[in-house]
């Protein structure tokens, strides 16, 4: 089993910093003013060219015909798609941070193989609690919508870490504390808006989510103040 506390933080092969070094800056320097930019421009013209782009661009995505699904349940089935796909990506981040633990162990006061289970169990359910809501609402749950899209490209980069060989625990818990920020804040968003589309029946339901997800975030917090805690110790 590898070490969970890698000395990561004492001095080792990592060359990027230059600030430090200011003739190997200098000669860094010299060499941008012998190989000029390739094109003209500069950040005004990379904006300018952005806000164009933007201008003429078409959504990042639609909704799907509506056929028999109220209009008026629509912009709710995209915030509940959205759901739907982070509550599966939740799952698959603990299945990787279980294996996370499997390899590396945890560390004193950090989580067990159980607490790590537990919570993926519970973004299953939340996963069929969304599922369940979509087709009350006749809508279809494997319809990739917007939002759901959106949060699939912006949860990504949670999942390159998760999945790197090269992270540790301590290093994935760190990723999780993003999801479940996100997670957290969405789930409560998603409560407001039905209950402003007058869908109060929903409410409850998805308040106890948004209380489930709050309870995550704690954990995962704590979990993290211990491994600072100790990361600190072991540097002393």
């Amino acid at each position: 089993m590898k070490p969970q506390l890698p000395n990561v933080t004492r001095p080792g092969s990592n060359h990027t910093g230059i600030a430090l070094h200011p003739d190997f800056a200098a000669d860094m320097l010299q060499g941008t003013e012998e190989f000029g930019p390739t094109t003209r421009g500069g950040a005004d013209q990379l904006a300018e060219n952005r806000i164009r782009v933007a201008q003429i661009s078409q959504p990042a995505g639609t909704m799907p015909p509506t056929l028999d699904v109220p209009i008026e349940n629509l912009p709710l089935l995209d915030k509940l798609g959205a759901r739907l796909q982070f509550e599966r990506t939740g799952v698959r981040l603990y299945q990787a941070l279980i294996s996370k633990l499997d390899a590396y162990g945890t560390f004193p006061g950090g989580p067990s193989r159980a607490d790590l289970e537990q919570i993926r169990d519970e973004e299953h359910r939340h996963l069929l609690l969304v599922q369940d809501i979509i087709e009350e609402l006749e809508g279809d749950p494997t319809v990739v919508t917007p939002c759901a899209n959106l949060q699939a490209v912006a949860s990504r980069g949670l999942c390159d870490v998760l999945v790197d060989p090269r992270t540790n625990l301590i290093e994935c818990l760190e990723a999780i504390m993003v999801a479940e920020l996100a997670d957290h804040e969405s789930w409560e968003l998603l409560a407001t808006t039905a209950e402003l589309m007058g869908k109060s029946d929903l409410g409850p339901r998805l308040r106890e989510g948004e209380r489930t997800e709050a309870e995550h975030l704690v954990k995962v917090r704590n979990w993290l103040v211990v491994a600072s805690q100790l990361a600190t110790k072991a540097v002393d």
